[in-house]
């Protein structure tokens, strides 16, 4: 078991996380699958199942401990947990916003702060930051998710300067709309603000919705499968679109006045 690579994986109760858990545990990975509510994953094959939140620090010590006791090590970071809020910036509950950021954003530093003291002892690793299409060029009432997600490609950047000596590894995985419960969830977080008929942004709520409905969105086994042949290569890229629609990867190449103007006509 010590031999085998070791893959630390957040987020693994549904979606990108799951299917990514399943993929590595069957090409023969230790796999430590982890999630808030540790019950999700009863029926998810891994090595180890284990209970974390990542907005809590002793949550996360007290997993981290937990891999090591059992495989002395940590060969890949998979900083996968995550969700979104949506709303105009006007009307988004604050609160909403900082419990995202609390999970998207800080949860990763979290994360980092546990586990790059043990890559650094043994001077390997590979620490993969799901991000987002969306962390490349902003929508409309979806800002505080972007926000969230240009954050974690600057702080996927901050890491390969600071990492590079000790030979640990980043990468920042984009992936466009997957098929996953991630809009569901969405949905069920900002259903105050985006159901509200009388709201001057009301034209972007209806536009949004009726776009999502007929969204093509990959589907998420064959997604984790391209992420998976990603975070095993043997030298990573600073970053990697997957699943990405062609219009959204070239609007990504724009200069601004061109995304906006792209993105008011949308």
């Amino acid at each position: 078991m010590e031999n085998k690579i070791v893959v630390l994986i957040t987020g693994c109760s549904t979606g990108i996380g799951r299917e990514l858990c399943k993929i590595l545990y069957n090409k023969g990975y230790t796999v430590v699958a982890t999630a808030r509510k540790v019950e999700d994953l009863k029926d998810l094959p891994a090595a180890l199942k284990l209970p974390l939140d990542v907005t809590k620090e002793e949550s996360v010590h007290k997993a981290i401990k937990e891999v090591m006791l059992n495989f002395h090590k940590i060969d890949i970071l998979v900083n996968n947990a995550g969700y979104s809020v949506r709303g105009a910036l006007e009307e988004v509950n604050v609160s909403d916003v900082k419990s995202m950021f609390n999970v998207n954003v800080f949860g990763i530093i979290n994360m980092l702060q546990a586990v790059i003291p043990e890559m650094r002892k043994r001077k390997t690793g590979k620490i993969i930051n799901i991000g987002s299409i969306s962390g490349k060029f902003v929508q409309p009432i979806n800002g505080a998710y972007c926000a969230a997600k240009f954050a974690v490609e600057a702080l996927s950047d901050a890491l390969r300067l600071e990492l590079s000596s000790y030979n640990i590894q980043t990468t920042v995985i984009e992936p466009g709309p997957i098929k996953t419960n991630f809009f569901k969830t969405l949905a069920e977080n900002s259903n105050s603000v985006i159901s509200n008929l009388n709201s001057c942004y009301s034209y972007f709520y209806q536009k949004d919705s009726k776009y999502r409905k007929k969204q093509k969105q990959a589907d998420p086994t064959e997604t984790a499968t391209t992420i998976s042949n990603i975070i095993l290569k043997e030298h990573l890229s600073s970053r990697y679109k997957v699943a990405v629609p062609f219009t959204y990867s070239m609007i990504t190449h724009f200069p601004d006045f061109l995304k906006e103007l792209f993105m008011k006509n949308i």
